[in-house]
C-alpha cells in the first residue's frame, strides 16, 4: 500500500492584500454648470438627427450635473467623502446639506437614472419631466454651491 504524503504549500507570489484605500474619483472635465447648459441645448434643439436620442441624452447630462454637483461639494465641505461612492454621499447629504437638499438630490437622481436606461417596454421622458428634473437640477446644484464666506 502507498502512502500519499500531504502537498507542501507553495509560497504565493501575490503580495499580502491590505484593505484598500480607495483615490479621489477623477474631476470631471465640466463643471455641473456647463452639464446643465448642454442639457439646456438639447431640450432646446431637438432634431430629426437627434430623435429617439435626446431625451436619454439630456437625462445623462443632467445626471451627471448632479454627481459632479455633489462630488465637488464633498471635495469643497469634506474631502474623505468624496471618496466614498455615490450612494453612501447621498446618504451622508442630510446631515450637512440639510433635509430638502438630500431629499430633492435623492429622487431627482433616481428619476433621472430610470430615465438614462433604455427599456423597449417604457417610453423615453418627455420634454416636460426632463424640464421638471432639469429645474430640480438647478436648485440642488445652487444648494451644493459652495458660499463665499
Amino acid at each position: 500500500m502507498t502512502t500519499i504524503r500531504p502537498a507542501t504549500p507553495v509560497p504565493s507570489t501575490r503580495p499580502p492584500r491590505l484593505p484598500a484605500v480607495l483615490p479621489p474619483p477623477p474631476p470631471s472635465a465640466s463643471t455641473p454648470e456647463e452639464l446643465l447648459a448642454g442639457a439646456d441645448r438639447l431640450l432646446g434643439t431637438a432634431t430629426a438627427s437627434t430623435t429617439g436620442v435626446w431625451p436619454r441624452a439630456v437625462a445623462l447630462l443632467l445626471r451627471h450635473a448632479l454627481e459632479e454637483a455633489l462630488r465637488r461639494y464633498w471635495q469643497a465641505r469634506n474631502p474623505r467623502l468624496a471618496r466614498c461612492p455615490p450612494h453612501a454621499q447621498a446618504l451622508c447629504l442630510e446631515s450637512y446639506a440639510g433635509p430638502d437638499t438630500a431629499r430633492r438630490w435623492s429622487v431627482t437622481w433616481a428619476g433621472l437614472s430610470r430615465a438614462c436606461h433604455y427599456h423597449g417596454y417604457e417610453l423615453a421622458p418627455t420634454q416636460g419631466e426632463l424640464s421638471a428634473w432639469r429645474d430640480d437640477v438647478e436648485r440642488v446644484i445652487g444648494a451644493l454651491a459652495p458660499r463665499a464666506q
